[in-house]
């Protein structure tokens, strides 16, 4: 008897582990919440790169649609040099002697000069360009800007005197 007790004491543990292990594996879903996942995650900055060759254009377009509205002190006269072929527009948006000028339009040049220059500064503090870039950007606006059929001379940006005609 020993022997059958043993081997039906074998069978129900077999049958008991059986049955465990089955009603695990179908309750198992109906526990999704007992199951714990632990995950990492990394927070990287996201880097924007803002165009700021936009805002610069638009502050200078600011900046030369103001002088149009009320002219810088001596504008007149350095346009008149300019339709004379005394002074140019270099490639950095300064006034530049053409020719011999006397020192009274030393001196008014050196002021318009100075006030392009400060301008110029402000506008790439506001934006945070360099002031390089700012003056290079600034000729080529003034060179779109030119009238055409005045002769006035102006440097591209390989340094090279062209007239506009």
């Amino acid at each position: 008897m020993d022997g059958a007790r043993g081997y039906a004491r074998a069978a129900t543990m077999k049958h008991t582990a059986f049955a465990t292990i089955l009603a695990a594996a179908l309750a198992a879903p109906l526990f999704p919440g007992c199951l714990s996942v632990k995950t990492e995650h990394e927070v990287k900055p996201i880097h924007i790169t803002m165009d700021v060759n936009l805002k610069v254009d638009r502050e200078i377009e600011k900046a030369l649609d103001g002088e149009t509205r009320k002219p810088p002190r001596n504008a007149e006269k350095i346009r008149a040099w300019a339709e004379a072929g005394l002074v140019g527009v270099d490639n950095r948006g300064y006034v530049a002697p053409r020719g011999k000028l006397t020192p009274e339009q030393e001196d008014i040049v050196a002021d318009a000069n100075a006030a392009r220059r400060a301008k110029m500064a402000e506008i790439a503090d506001s934006t945070g360009a360099a002031r390089a870039d700012v003056e290079k950007r600034r000729a080529a606006k003034i060179r779109e800007r030119l009238p055409a059929g005045k002769g006035i001379w102006y440097q591209e940006d390989s340094g090279e005197w062209v007239r506009k005609d």
